[in-house]
């Protein structure tokens, strides 16, 4: 009896360790990043960092300038932002860490904060970068850049010796430190003199790893390795941390058709593909020759209504799309099943989402129709302007068209050249509606604010009772508050429907194996700093 009951509790015993040792396993499996690199990182050989080479990346669309203080496009900001760096910026996980400035401090009435510089870091034109550098590009940046009302609660830059610099406001803010860090619509720091008076810059100058040294529009932007770069010390993470250029020179190609960037991947034309579609990976994955990466992201795409004009002038008609649109077949279709839903523009994995950014519009066929009878709605056709440039942006106006035929509407698509799509429709609110999509921003004031305020909206939305919640999230310093301001906003927003969040694009990536170094962010900001050729 004794032998027996021994005998059971050793089975027992047994039992519980393979499980144990089986969930630890398939804990470990499931922590990590969905890529399918082989033997990426494991032979010592590679695991070394080597110099040299030219590395060759495909995006999606090409620049459309190089003037990051006057651009809003993110296919300037992933090469540009290799050249130029700003005061502080942004972690992995969005949070502000230094860049150029090695500290601050914050006076105790919250309305001047003062900067304290990394001394010996050059420009690539060889100057030191001061203090006068940083006052004149966000003077600069305030002045011409279309985010300028970020910085709205600026009221001067003080010069207070070579490495440091005082930024005095006219009221204390929450905000001020997001806006410096924001990538989008950077506010880099440039050489004193450059693109004075609001003259475009050509030839972009800064303090990073790789410096300019052609675009040819259509063809090709070359940047060159600088030799003088002095990184700041730290892990890498985000757009912060320690940098190191490790090849000679980094090559971005345009090749909007994404078949043909795959396909120049897997030739060796080029060495690392951006925008793969959701629709490539599960092919990718199985390709001993090509390391796939993807990432869940902070990337949201959106509805614009264009309110300049009938009719989405008309409010009635604005709901009754926000009724007929079904986001799950969106997603699926779009994303292929591997994006998510999206009630609001900020993301539900930060400490700003919350059960009014939980609250969505559910699709009511009989109500978006009653709502369209309601507007006068007499058949007119419609236009839904897209871009070329990215898959899932064609694919979603192409669903929403049938969704809202659905509801009696005259739906077509424009599907335009990415130039074409921003410079004619997007800034201009030219349109009926416009679908696009948005990179993550650290401080939701940042997204809110550049397309819901008066002063900054494209589409021709005006609230005075947005406004004043808009400025209120500004000036607010208490973590709390801001949180409820945010809460209206969203409130507010989903009442007035100047966009509709629609989707979380997946961030999907793909490289040659002898590519090593390179790493996916969610934020969707390839990083080529600290990437080398193992051959």
């Amino acid at each position: 009896m004794k032998n027996t009951r021994f005998f059971n509790m050793l089975i027992l015993l047994v039992i519980l360790v393979i499980s144990l040792a089986a969930c630890s396993q398939s804990n470990q499996q499931s922590s990590k990043p969905q890529n399918t690199a082989p033997d990426s990182g494991t032979d010592s050989a590679d695991s070394e960092p080597k110099s040299g080479g030219t590395l060759t990346v495909a995006a999606g669309a090409d620049l459309t300038k190089l003037d990051l203080h006057t651009s809003t496009v993110l296919s300037d900001r992933i090469p540009l932002l290799h050249v130029q760096e700003m005061l502080v910026t942004i972690d992995e996980n969005m949070k502000i860490i230094p860049m150029l400035a090695q500290d601050w401090e914050i006076s105790e009435d919250q309305k001047t904060f003062t900067f304290h510089l990394r001394e010996g870091v050059k420009f690539h034109n060889g100057n030191e970068m001061k203090a006068e550098d940083v006052k004149y590009s966000i003077e600069r940046f305030i002045e011409y850049a279309p985010r300028n009302a970020e910085f709205s609660m600026v009221d001067s830059i003080e010069v207070i010796d070579d490495y440091t610099v005082a930024f005095h406001l006219n009221s204390p803010s929450g905000v001020f430190l997001g806006s410096l860090a924001n990538p989008y619509n950077p506010a880099v720091i440039i050489p004193k003199g450059d693109g004075a008076n609001g003259e475009e810059i050509k030839n972009p100058i800064g303090t990073g790893p790789y410096q300019f040294d052609k675009w040819e529009q259509g063809k090709q932007l070359v940047l060159k390795k600088f030799d003088d770069y002095k990184s700041i010390d730290g892990e890498p993470t985000g757009f912060g941390g320690e940098k190191n250029a490790y090849v000679d020179e980094i090559v971005f190609k345009p090749i909007s058709e994404a078949s043909v960037r795959l396909t120049s991947l897997e030739t060796g034309e080029v060495d690392v593909v951006l925008d793969v579609l959701p629709n490539d990976y599960d092919r990718l994955k199985q390709k001993q020759n090509v390391v796939v990466e993807m990432k869940p992201s902070m990337n949201w795409g959106m509805l614009q209504y264009g309110m300049n004009k009938p009719p989405f002038d008309n409010p009635d008609m604005r709901k009754a799309v926000a009724y007929a649109l079904n986001k799950q077949e969106i997603v699926d279709v779009a994303t292929r099943k591997l994006g998510e839903t999206a009630p609001s523009a900020v993301f539900p994995e930060t400490e700003w989402f919350s059960d009014v950014h939980a609250n969505d519009y559910e699709q009511d066929i009989e109500k978006a129709k009653e709502l369209v009878k309601k507007a006068g709605y007499d058949g007119e056709p419609i236009v839904i302007s897209t871009s070329t440039a990215y898959d899932h942006h064609e694919k979603t106006a192409l669903v929403m068209q049938s969704q809202l035929k659905k509801i009696g509407l005259n739906v077509e698509v424009e599907a335009l050249e990415w130039a074409s799509f921003i410079s004619d429709r997007w800034v201009t609110g030219d349109y009926h509606l416009l679908n696009g999509h948005i990179t993550p921003r650290p401080d939701p004031n940042q997204i809110y604010y550049a397309y819901l305020h008066s002063s900054t909206s494209y589409n021709g939305y005006k609230s005075e009772k947005m406004d004043s919640l808009l400025e209120q999230g500004i000036k607010e310093v208490d973590m709390s508050k801001r949180k409820e301001i945010y809460n209206d906003v969203q409130s507010l927003l989903q009442e007035d429907l100047s966009f509709s969040s629609l989707y979380y694009y997946p961030v999907i990536e793909a490289h040659s194996p002898k590519i090593k170094g390179f790493e996916t962010w969610s934020a969707g900001y390839p990083r080529l700093w600290n990437v080398w050729i193992s051959e």
